[in-house]
């Protein structure tokens, strides 16, 4: 039972490390600054024109963001790990075939939308370099904070989209 409360309180630590980082580790601001500034712009977007769905342009554009993403990390961390490698040539492989399936529209709009969606690009790359830059284990703990962060600021993201008034419904051009 101790060990289950210690991989919680382990979690939780992790987990809240997402949140901080950007606040607390200088040298990982320019990685993550054009991911958290996109998401937020993205988001903040949706919230104010509820009416408006991600396009196909969108879902190309984020997709390759995890390419982009990917090869940033490659060319400025020089001492990768195994673990950390795979993950890396995994975010740029994502990338590419979420982007292909996308530019060329081989899967549904809907398939598309949800996983090329801001919330899920963003986050998930977001995660990835925090994880990459700050010598994070690839273990069980990383990967359970890693999905609570995800939850958590989607979670803020929609809570946020909820106060914003839909300017699609209060536009009349007629």
């Amino acid at each position: 039972m101790a060990s289950n409360q210690v991989i919680t309180q382990e979690v939780l630590n992790r987990t809240e490390y997402f949140f901080r980082v950007p606040f607390e580790n200088q040298q990982i601001l320019p990685t993550l600054l054009p991911l958290i500034a996109g998401a937020v712009i993205m988001e903040l977007y949706f919230g104010k024109h509820k009416q408006e769905a991600l396009g196909w342009n969108t879902s190309v554009g984020n997709a390759a963001l995890w390419m982009t993403t990917g090869v940033s990390l490659l060319l400025s961390e020089s001492s990768l790990t195994q673990p950390e490698l795979y993950a890396v040539y995994g975010l740029i492989g994502l990338g590419a075939v979420v982007t292909f399936l996308d530019f060329f529209h081989i899967w549904s709009s809907t398939v598309a939308f949800v996983v090329s969606s801001s919330a899920m690009v963003y986050t998930l790359a977001y995660t990835l370099v925090v994880t990459i830059k700050s010598g994070f284990p690839a273990d069980q703990v990383t990967l359970k904070a890693a999905a609570l962060f995800f939850v958590s600021v989607n979670l803020i993201f929609k809570i946020i989209q909820g106060f914003e008034t839909d300017e699609d419904s209060s536009m009349d051009f007629s």
